[in-house]
């Protein structure tokens, strides 16, 4: 034989079974008798007759399991909850067949039918509904923390949530995410995987929209507390962030989605009017605007509902209370009305302190004349500041104590009202929520600067009464700091104005997008900086050894101030600000040279300075400008929402009762101040039971109110649910009901492998068919009445039947035409 033929012979022989790697069965199943093949096929089938037939055998003969499963595992029971075939569920049931997880089996596919069978044959509790058998995870589908109605929970559907609701069932109370009980400590040791899911589950239980609907008796409220309380939680649990992410904003949606149902001004404000027992009691019972709700809404930065059209529409309503049709009026009769108010507001404020009780004490009351006031006011104390930095009032510039211009007089009562106005918002809101804000921080940084301005000044003139020339005062001279002091409050009283601007809608957004970029800009500058004290160590450790005297420098001048430069690493202090300014392109780098000849120490020095720059201004600058652009982009894709929810949060400010009066007149004791102390010491002395009792009917009205448009609107909700669910689902056979195509649609159900009947069909049936069917064919030709309901009860899988029906049709139907034609 050829050689080549060999070799070849042999590469076609071999080769293709040295590639091939051997399958086997490593982990086989218990195989299934034909009994029990049979028993399993019947009720895939829904032959009713051959399941009977074979559990009677089951108890007489014992040949086979009953509770077998198939190669999917699943049982006769999870196959009958699968195809919905509830007759069989119920023979299966009838003869003791073993339910296991058939419950959650069936709440997860959402058979309302099944579900109600296993409960009446079975009452379900707290505990679990999985039997010990099926709680080892090689079995059973569900993990042993679910119970049902956590399940129905967490499909959300409305009709099994309700059947286990009305059982009385209850779900576990999850624990803070730090408790340290035992139970906590123990489980987290044992599983803290499961421990995390156990709580994850819960969470998806109690966020469901479908039950809050059902089980709370204030659902806005349970939507907003828990809402928060899922977003801090994701804060925590970074690992299931996205998750608790995902729960705090269905929480919101459904919050949002419930107030969309609002169909009157009366149901809108019984809901945001509503006050919680929890809630606190200094909001006066007597308003009827008070909007605790939206208060809550605020808090706990639920901005969807807050944005929501309905709110907007109130809110906007009582803003411009007492300007009827102001937002159809052109821009600049809206201008002039804002200047005349603003250019009055002394006149106004004096009204007001006067008689509050009058009509015009009544109309500067409104939310946007106390917006206009408060407005007018400020922009007169900036422009005092101003005046006061152009020194229009010359005094004497060596004075080491100058006593106050007249200007510094007028600017004192702003800077005590704005104190005062502060104190009283944190008296009333709390320390807590008055620091979550940040222009409250920022109002407290600048009163706090005014004030130590002031300290100093009185300091200064009462210690230092002599003139002498400002340049030989010390450096820390008490005028020196109070002007230094003055100068920054002035930048921030100035930026403070930028908080108006939430009030349009053109500069909100843009408002709100520069202070997202200030958290960007923090969190930049803590790696900055971090960068910047790693080279300043670097650069000072290399050169400190070079620091010079001022006396060997140019001018006796040193340091980077300096018209040539130098001594730019000598200490740690002056390598920061060094490495600051070089950012800028302020640095020179020949600040890197040393007087001795020691090139390689420049060379290092020049590197480790080039290689700051490239990181500081090519990395960390761009990553920056990335950062800005981004915050930008989240508050540009949510503009309406997050500008809607800041100015709420501003006119909010306006419609409570206090505050009226703007600075400096707010310093001014009024006699409505004077009657409302005497009213709180007489309640709180003598009237304490009688306004308790007429407190209690008030509330208990209210509830009853507010109860009633809960209701309502649950029901809406819950329909408006149902009819989306319908339309989620496309064409069905429902549809085809409406089309009117009789024959069509039975041909249709006939043949539909979900539509198939569970009773078993008989010769007398077959016949019945078959004269039902050609009579029907006539009667919709006239009537279009669909017969889906009957061909449903009567099982129809054979073919030479349906060639039967349809050669009866055609002359039924070319009767019907020549009878009509």
């Amino acid at each position: 034989m050829n050689p080549m033929t060999q070799l070849y012979y042999k590469k076609a022989t071999y080769s293709p079974y040295r590639d091939r790697i051997p399958l086997q069965i490593v982990r086989a199943e218990v195989e299934l008798s034909a009994e029990e093949r049979a028993y399993l096929t019947a009720v895939e089938k829904g032959d009713y007759a051959g399941v009977k037939h074979a559990l009677r055998e089951a108890e007489v003969y014992y040949n086979m399991d009953v509770n077998c499963l198939d190669p999917l595992g699943r049982s006769a029971l999870l196959i009958a909850i699968e195809n919905e075939n509830l007759e069989i569920m119920e023979l299966l049931l009838d003869h003791g067949i073993h339910t296991g997880d058939a419950l959650l089996y069936a709440i997860r596919k959402e058979v309302v039918g099944a579900v109600e069978l296993l409960l009446s044959h079975r009452r379900p509790s707290g505990e679990k509904q999985v039997p010990s058998l099926m709680m080892d995870s090689q079995f059973s589908e569900f993990t042993p923390d679910i119970t049902p109605i956590m399940l129905a929970a967490h499909t959300n559907n409305y009709e099994i949530i309700k059947l286990l609701v009305q059982r009385k069932v209850t779900i576990p109370r999850p624990h803070q995410i730090r408790c340290d009980c035992v139970e906590c400590v123990s489980s987290s040791e044992v599983d803290s995987l499961r421990h995390s899911r156990s709580r994850l589950n819960i969470y998806k239980a109690l966020a469901s929209p479908s039950l809050i609907a059902l089980s709370s008796e204030d659902p806005i409220l349970t939507a907003f507390r828990l809402g928060w309380e899922l977003k801090e939680l994701s804060k925590v649990e970074n690992e299931f962030r996205q998750e608790y992410e995902e729960l705090s904003q269905q929480c919101k949606r459904f919050a949002k989605d419930l107030l969309d149902q609002a169909r009157s001004s009366r149901e809108l404000e019984t809901i945001l009017n509503h006050r919680d027992n929890d809630q606190s009691e200094e909001l006066d019972p007597r308003q009827c605007h008070d909007l605790a709700k939206l208060k809550l809404a605020i808090k706990y930065h639920q901005k969807e509902f807050v944005a929501q059209p309905n709110c907007q529409q109130l809110l906007a309503t009582l803003w411009y209370d007492g300007f009827p049709g102001w937002r159809r009026r052109h821009w600049v009769v809206k201008l002039v009305t804002c200047f005349i108010i603003g250019l009055l507001f002394p006149v106004f404020s004096l009204i007001y302190l006067l008689a509050p009780k009058s009509a015009l004490g009544n109309f500067i009351k409104k939310p946007f004349i106390k917006f206009i006031c408060h407005t007018a006011s400020y922009l007169t104390f900036l422009f005092l500041l101003l005046l006061a930095s152009q020194h229009i009032a010359r005094t004497n510039l060596h004075m080491q104590g100058p006593p106050p211009t007249i200007v510094e007089w007028m600017i004192l009562p702003w800077v005590l009202g704005f104190i005062w106005a502060e104190i009283k918002e944190m008296w009333d809101g709390g320390f807590t929520e008055y620091i979550h804000d940040w222009w409250n921080l920022m109002d407290f940084a600048m009163n706090s600067l005014y004030l130590a301005t002031i300290s100093l000044k009185i300091v200064a003139y009462v210690k230092y009464n002599s003139s002498r020339p400002r340049e030989e005062w010390e450096m820390w001279h008490p005028t020196l700091i109070a002007e230094a002091l003055f100068a920054i409050a002035n930048i921030f009283s100035s930026l403070r104005l930028i908080s108006l601007f939430t009030a349009n809608s053109h500069l909100g957004p843009l408002q709100i997008s520069l202070g997202r970029m200030l958290l960007d800009i923090l969190k930049f500058l803590f790696i900055y900086c971090l960068v910047l004290l790693a080279f300043a160590n670097g650069l000072n450790q290399l050169y400190f050894y070079y620091e010079t005297k001022a006396s060997e420098e140019p001018n006796n001048c040193k340091g980077i101030r300096c018209e040539r430069q130098n001594n730019a690493f000598s200490t740690l202090f002056e390598t920061l600000q060094s490495l600051f300014w070089s950012i800028f392109g302020l640095l020179n780098l020949y600040v890197t040279n040393v007087k001795a000849r020691h090139e390689f120490t420049e060379f290092v020095g020049a590197t480790m300075f080039g290689t700051y720059n490239v990181i500081s201004l090519v990395v960390l600058l761009n990553m920056l400008i990335a950062m800005m652009n981004n915050s930008y982009q989240l508050i540009a894709d949510h503009a309406d929402i997050e500008w809607k929810f800041a100015r709420t949060k501003l006119w909010m400010s306006y419609f409570d009762e206090g505050g009226t009066l703007p600075p400096p007149f707010n310093i001014i004791p009024s006699p409505k101040s004077i009657w409302y102390l005497l009213m709180w010491l007489h309640n709180k002395l003598w009237s304490e039971m009688y306004g308790t009792i007429t407190e209690n009917r008030s509330s208990n009205h209210g509830n009853c109110l507010q109860q009633e448009v809960i209701r309502n609107l649950v029901k809406r909700y819950v329909a408006a649910m149902i009819r989306s669910a319908k339309t989620d689902e496309g064409l069905t056979e429902e549809n085809f009901k409406v089309g009117g195509r009789g024959w069509d649609a039975v041909v249709m159900a006939t043949w539909s492998p979900k539509t198939r009947s569970d009773a078993p069909q008989t010769t007398t049936e077959t016949v019945f068919l078959m004269f039902v069917c050609v009579s029907g064919s006539i009667y919709t030709q006239f009537h279009g009445i669909y017969l889906h309901t009957f061909l449903l009860k009567v099982k129809k899988t054979n073919v030479f039947m349906f060639i039967m029906i349809m050669s009866l049709q055609i002359p039924s139907l070319f009767f019907m035409e020549t009878i009509i034609y």
